[in-house]
């Protein structure tokens, strides 16, 4: 495999930078010359690589969620039917998305971006869009018979529950570092079960 080119390497630079400037300085501090100062660029190669601040923080929701779930989607995908549920629930409330992580922070201030930008507002769409139907697909696996409307109810409360989970972590709570959520997690399950095998009956 080749060098990865000068604008790709940039690129990630500043990806990289605008995720600490949103980290310390919040949505609102996250402006291009930050970004250029924490980068070791300046602003005119910013603006070059990325252009305006709204494009910068479109570019950064796709490259941070790229990354964040490529991962867990692809593994989903090329696992055994058997495995798919197991990793599903160890990457939603084991060591994929932690209680407490830095990327919570992030994640926060893009919400916020996407209230009033519709393009990040369409991208962090399509990509929860996308980890809930990989929840669906992993639930389908494991519950083949269970209808459409409750594979899709219980990967959306699983996909809640994660997210909440994790944010609330940031808030030093002790239910958030325990068990409660593993177990909420296992009651859907348990309910998905008894509407399928009533089905089925």
């Amino acid at each position: 495999m080749g060098r990865p080119s000068r604008a790709a390497e940039r690129t990630e630079q500043i990806m990289q930078a605008t995720g600490r400037c949103l980290r310390t300085y919040g949505l609102v501090g996250t402006t291009l010359e930050r970004v250029a100062e924490e980068s070791g660029l300046s602003r005119s190669h910013v603006r070059h690589y990325v252009g305006n601040r709204d494009d910068l923080l479109r570019s950064f929701a796709t490259w941070l969620y790229t990354g964040y779930e490529a991962e867990f989607v692809r593994a989903v995908a090329e696992s055994e039917a058997r495995d798919k549920l197991p990793l599903t629930m160890d990457y939603l409330f084991g060591q994929g998305i932690m209680p407490t992580s830095d990327d919570d922070t992030i994640i926060r201030e893009l919400v916020t971006a996407g209230l009033t930008d519709t393009s990040v507002r369409t991208i962090l769409q399509g990509k929860y869009q996308e980890a809930v139907d990989t929840i669906g697909d992993a639930l389908a696996a494991e519950y083949p018979t269970a209808t459409p409307a409750a594979l899709r109810s219980t990967a959306y409360g699983l996909w809640c529950l994660a997210l909440g989970n994790s944010m609330i972590g940031d808030l030093g709570l002790p239910v958030a570092s325990g068990g409660l959520v593993r177990t909420a997690a296992d009651a859907l399950l348990d309910q998905l079960a008894l509407k399928t095998a009533a089905v089925a009956g």
